[in-house]
């Protein structure tokens, strides 16, 4: 499993992979995250780039954090 085929449930779920988001990503917090759950982070972090809520190296950033944390 690698960062963009986990859910944001699963993300969530494991607290060092949330303080990874709280750390780099604050803003998305201002969000309804559980409504995105069943979503895979990949989808979600694609979609918040490109709506300019996250910039590109931030989450190139994140997600290289998070696959360091899960393998």
């Amino acid at each position: 499993m690698d960062f963009r085929s986990l859910t944001v449930k699963e993300l969530f779920d494991d607290p060092r992979t949330a303080a990874v988001i709280k750390e780099l990503c604050p803003q998305l917090l201002k969000y309804p995250v559980k409504m995105f759950n069943k979503k895979s982070c990949g989808e979600i972090f694609d979609r918040v780039v490109k709506m300019g809520i996250v910039p590109l190296d931030v989450a190139k950033q994140a997600e290289a954090r998070v696959n360091e944390i899960i393998k």
